[in-house]
């Protein structure tokens, strides 16, 4: 089986791992040269397990309002230091109160080494306790189950599945020392959050926040979508003008607008499958949505300021 050696991540893999997004971070080697990474025979980039630690700790302070600038020649152990401050000096804001996320490990070993340190956190809580034979009972439902894997491999992802329902848990995060590139990225598409090596609380921590998000995300309602600003006649007024002003931006927002607009009705007469692509097709129909209200705003105030009769 293959193993994870140096150089061998694809960019996609990295913003995954990060939570940092494909551009932010062509520009942080552009701009700041944060990490160089090497590249494929056809010229693709390729990160080493380094490299992402580097860019997740950057990631992490740039969070906590620190520039990116003052932190792109700092080493690993260095920038560990920082995150590792007093949340205070990090953002130089009081903590808040905001809900704490619940884990309970799976593994005790992994609990005795940095569960100390991650309560530290007050927004971090430990919902399960060690019995006398060193096994764990968890005294009310998790947000987060941390799992310690020596080995990640083809059946990884069954047990964690396994765990999380056994747990009633949704988010699980996995910390590994050794595994293969396939069996790793397989746990990641199913959104299990992995963490590799050596670690820190602090990085544990941000690992636990990044991996419930998703969830907490899903769970908010969505957002209302205006209903359509302009009619098909009015938006083929616009698209079919001569042009008599110095640009045809009305021209491109009417068509653009009209595009949005069948897709959002196409969205909402789509075929449903099951409830998951009924759930699927509601989201991309709003999103449509909220595009073609935003470009309708923006035709609005050209209309107006052009003097365009519709």
């Amino acid at each position: 089986m293959e193993s994870i050696h140096a150089d061998q991540y694809t960019i996609g893999v990295v913003a995954r791992r990060t939570q940092t997004h494909t551009e932010t971070l062509r520009v942080w080697e552009r701009r700041y040269a944060l990490v160089v990474p090497g590249r494929s025979d056809t010229g693709r980039r390729l990160y080493s397990e380094e490299d992402i630690i580097k860019i997740s700790l950057v990631k992490q302070l740039t969070d906590a309002g620190h520039p990116v600038s003052g932190l792109a020649k700092l080493s690993i152990d260095a920038l560990r230091q920082r995150l590792n401050a007093p949340a205070t000096e990090l953002s130089g804001k009081k903590p808040g109160r905001s809900p704490k996320c619940r884990v309970a490990f799976i593994n005790e070993s992994l609990r005795q080494r940095i569960g100390r340190e991650l309560l530290a956190f007050s927004d971090i809580e430990c919902v399960d306790q060690a019995r006398a034979d060193g096994s764990q009972v968890t005294v009310k439902q998790a947000d987060l189950l941390i799992m310690d894997l020596a080995t990640v491999n083809e059946h990884s992802l069954a047990k964690v599945q396994q765990s999380l329902k056994e747990a009633g848990c949704a988010a699980a995060l996995v910390v590994f020392n050794f595994g293969t590139k396939n069996a790793v990225s397989l746990l990641e598409r199913a959104g299990i959050t992995c963490l590799k090596g050596a670690f820190t609380a602090a990085e544990i921590h941000r690992a636990c926040l990044s991996a419930v998000k998703p969830a907490a995300a899903a769970s908010t309602a969505r957002q209302t979508v205006l209903p359509p600003r302009f009619d098909d006649a009015q938006l083929a007024r616009v698209a079919g003008l001569s042009s008599t002003i110095a640009c045809e931006c009305p021209n491109h927002l009417a068509e653009l607008i009209v595009s949005l607009s069948a897709f959002e009705r196409y969205s909402g007469e789509c075929a449903n499958r099951d409830d998951k692509d009924a759930e699927l097709h509601a989201q991309l129909g709003e999103s449509a949505g909220q595009a073609r209200a935003i470009l309708e705003e923006s035709l609005s105030r050209l209309i107006e300021i052009e003097g365009i009769e519709i």
